[in-house]
């Protein structure tokens, strides 16, 4: 689906784009266009590429999840994917894919990232009632605020779910299935610490300017850099999450060692008990 977003006096104007015919006549009666596309069919990929002139290949890698996160820059625009971070029981990530012309901005996800979206079409359309017309900038700014607070959310499940854990690990301390759970875990927020770092590192381009077509003012800069904030808070959330796990599994060394050491008493006192009814038999046969 295609579904296109525009300015015109205090109102943001939307529909959903079925042809070319309709995107070449809104583009010319306005002065930028946001195209958002969520899980694109093949002659909607075509139909992007040959208005926009983007390689169609791009496009196809986009849609079919094959992009890295990174920043790819064109010789008439620029390519950012950047990733979009869930966590429910277990690490989703599905890149959001922004391509920015002069006029354009273009964004590629899947039907995972509607909500996101759509709270970056909420607070556009209130800015534009508040304040009348604004750029391409606002839109990317935004999204990348939106994608720093569900990177929150995301770290408030893995929290929750460690505190699970650990509560498991002190009542069953040498049950197998904690061990394994914490090693898969730790996988995923190592994997996690790179996204991160990554969506860190590509919101500090656009912050200092070096991306182009993406001219930012104060606000937007300031905006650039809570989301940057964000991110510096959740990779020390990261880093300590990864400790807390360290701490599970020498947890559960620790309970290992316990239960060694029980089964050696158990079998010292029955060695002990052994000896004495042999040496119990000893004596009565001497009796006899």
């Amino acid at each position: 689906m295609i579904r296109a977003y525009s300015v015109s006096g205090k109102e943001l104007q939307s529909g959903d784009i079925l042809s070319s015919k309709t995107l070449n006549k809104l583009s010319e009666e306005v002065t930028w266009l946001w195209i958002d596309g969520s899980d694109l069919e093949k002659q909607e990929t075509k139909m992007i590429s040959t208005f926009f002139g983007i390689e169609e290949k791009i496009l196809s890698d986009i849609t079919k999840g094959k992009v890295s996160p990174c920043c790819e820059r064109h010789h008439d625009h620029v390519l950012i994917s950047i990733p979009s971070i869930e966590f429910d029981k277990a690490l989703n990530v599905h890149p959001i894919s922004v391509i920015i012309k002069e006029k354009t901005l273009i964004t590629l996800r899947n039907e995972c990232d509607t909500e996101l979206v759509g709270k970056v079409v909420e607070t556009l359309g209130g800015y534009v009632v508040e304040n009348g017309e604004t750029h391409l900038s606002f839109v990317v700014t935004r999204l990348f605020r939106e994608i720093a607070e569900q990177n929150s959310e995301a770290m408030m499940s893995i929290r929750e779910l460690i505190d699970e854990v650990e509560e498991k690990a002190l009542t069953k301390p040498s049950d197998k299935s904690v061990t394994h759970f914490v090693f898969r875990l730790k996988k995923e927020i190592s994997t996690l610490y790179r996204l991160l770092w990554v969506e860190k590192e590509l919101m500090s381009d656009v912050k200092e300017r070096m991306i182009p077509f993406v001219e930012l003012d104060e606000e937007a800069r300031l905006v650039v850099a809570d989301a940057i904030d964000d991110i510096e808070r959740e990779l020390e959330f990261a880093d300590s999450y990864s400790r807390t796990l360290d701490g599970i599994l020498r947890l559960q060394d620790l309970g290992l060692i316990r239960r060694l050491e029980r089964t050696l008493i158990y079998l010292t006192v029955m060695l002990l008990l052994l000896d004495v009814l042999i040496i119990l038999g000893e004596f009565i046969l001497a009796l006899s």
